[in-house]
């Protein structure tokens, strides 16, 4: 494991480069998504392959040309979404959402723990981010989001996010 290794089911980064390019790496992917229980493993290699399809969508600026083969791969029809920045619910509402969403910060934070019981999952991840308190310096900002996984596909989402004024804040 190249400038990772997986300390108690988190995964910690050694090589900065690596939280570029997590969503590149194969076998980062699959150190995150391993799991004894092949249900659980199944689970965890959804959200983080979602995850990590959204992170290169992103940062190749190509959110008209993918989103639409991302969003029936990954999510129900009739998914749930409890964000409160977002439309509504159902998959063309999120795709519409996600259209709209600032995405300016560059690619998403890299997923480094998923917690997966029964439909339930938990995805964690972790960004340096500037210091605003210490120029020159980052912290490590982490995030933390719930899904729920039927029939192999994300069917409702709880986030973090706290409600915005358009054009206000990121994702």
């Amino acid at each position: 494991m190249s400038g990772f290794s997986i300390v108690d089911g988190v995964a910690e980064i050694h090589d900065t480069e690596l939280h570029q390019t997590w969503m590149d790496r194969p076998d980062y992917i699959d150190a995150v998504a391993a799991w004894p229980d092949p249900d659980v493993a199944a689970t965890k290699r959804i959200v983080v392959e979602f995850v990590a399809d959204l992170a290169r969508m992103i940062r190749d600026d190509a959110v008209e040309e993918r989103i639409h083969d991302i969003m029936k791969r990954y999510v129900a029809e009739d998914y749930v979404q409890h964000d409160p920045n977002a439309p509504g619910n159902g998959r063309e509402q999120l795709i519409e959402h996600l259209r709209r969403a600032p995405l300016d910060d560059g690619p998403p934070p890299a997923v480094v723990n998923i917690i997966a019981e029964g439909e339930l999952a938990s995805v964690m991840t972790r960004q340096p981010t500037p210091d605003p308190l210490i120029p020159g310096s980052t912290y490590d900002w982490y995030s933390l989001a719930v899904v729920r996984i039927s029939d192999g596909r994300l069917s409702e989402h709880w986030g973090p996010l706290k409600k915005t004024a358009p054009g206000e804040g990121s994702m």
